[in-house]
């Protein structure tokens, strides 16, 4: 795969209301406090991860992001493409007509597309479109972003991804017993009891040239969908440890030259052990460095390919990296104490969803 660049990026989440202050929080090992909902089938208090700040309509923040990457005052778009990744579809504008009582039909549907376009015509971007594969859908959208890149005429790529909080999710994952009755999120735990979803918004800029201090670059990447099952991955790791190998070739660079692990880490059971089975097949006693970014922004599902990146590779920047508290307990080998990565090392991504769609991406971090 030809490189691209990372650059002009920009995150509000549960650790802060942009990039920078959330990589201090993170690396101050500073956890956002959860909100808690109601299950509604069980008298259970389910954790969430609101963003910070007062709530905005998607349109306002989204607008923000846009100019945050791209400058309040922009050079034409024409070479630039606009791709929106989410799980969240239009579920979030639905739910609150359904709650005020209007009937549903056709007229409620505001499909994503819609919105895409609408952010196409006002920014004048070359074209749009949108990409929902569950939680790998914003790394696809970094992989997609970047292989029309190489094949041009278009030079740069702008990646918008969110996900909101929708009642639909919220009492989805609370009925599949996926989420910490506990709100202890501890991935890789011997007992782990679940997740907590969290809401996010983030943006990136791709293009074909470096720019003005990048963040990172792109250097490969790879995505499938395990078909063995409706839901999960095999939980022997072999479809987990064919992506990340694919996604190695496509950067022409081996596992021994990884420096720092993304897991995934959801802390549900089967994710955990086939991520953690195919770690083991990739690299065997030779793990590198692994990083666990949940635990700070909640599983922010399709977001999580753009917040995750963008929190680690902004960290990275910054300085050292925090360590795990209950590292001599758990499944996988994790840093301890605080350590520091290379600012320019070679980072293997991991963002494995429901369904089976796994996608790992391979970046390399940029100093100052």
């Amino acid at each position: 795969m030809t490189p691209v660049y990372l650059q002009r990026a920009q995150l509000h989440s549960a650790l802060g209301p942009d990039l920078g202050s959330a990589a201090s929080a993170y690396r101050a090992d500073r956890r956002p406090l959860a909100s808690h909902y109601q299950r509604l089938e069980l008298p259970q208090q389910c954790p969430y991860f609101h963003a910070t700040g007062s709530p905005l309509p998607l349109l306002e923040r989204l607008d923000a992001l846009l100019r945050s990457s791209l400058g309040e005052h922009p050079a034409p778009l024409t070479d630039c493409l606009l791709i929106i990744a989410t799980t969240t579809l239009d579920i979030a504008d639905i739910e609150p007509q359904m709650v005020a009582g209007q009937p549903f039909d056709d007229s409620l549907v505001t499909p994503l597309d819609r919105l895409a376009q609408r952010l196409r015509g006002a920014w004048g971007f070359a074209a749009a479109f949108t990409l929902n594969t569950a939680c790998s859908s914003a790394a696809n959208a970094l992989l997609y972003g970047a292989r029309l890149l190489g094949q041009g005429p278009l030079r740069r790529a702008l990646v918008l991804s969110f996900e909101t909080p929708s009642r639909v999710a919220m009492q989805g994952f609370a009925a599949l017993e996926l989420v910490s009755p506990s709100a202890r999120y501890r991935p890789f735990h011997p007992e782990r009891d679940g997740l907590i979803l969290g809401e996010c918004y983030a943006s990136v800029l791709l293009s074909a040239e470096p720019g003005p201090a990048p963040l990172a670059r792109l250097l490969g990447g790879f995505s499938a969908c395990d078909t063995s099952s409706l839901t999960t991955t095999l939980e022997d790791g072999s479809h987990v440890d064919w992506v990340m190998r694919r996604a190695l070739d496509s950067a022409g660079i081996t596992a021994g030259q990884i420096d720092l692990v993304k897991l995934h880490g959801t802390a549900t059971a089967a994710n955990d052990h086939a991520e953690g089975n195919g770690m083991q097949r990739l690299f065997g006693r030779h793990l590198p460095p692994a990083v666990l970014l949940k635990p700070y922004l909640g599983h922010t599902l399709g977001a999580c390919g753009l917040s995750e990146s963008l929190l680690l590779l902004e960290a990275l920047r910054q300085g050292s990296l925090p360590g795990v508290d209950y590292a001599d307990q758990a499944l996988l080998a994790l840093p301890g104490a605080a350590w520091r990565a290379p600012v320019d090392g070679l980072l293997l991504a991991n963002f494995f969803g429901f369904g089976g769609n796994n996608a790992s991406l391979v970046l390399q971090g940029m100093g100052l």
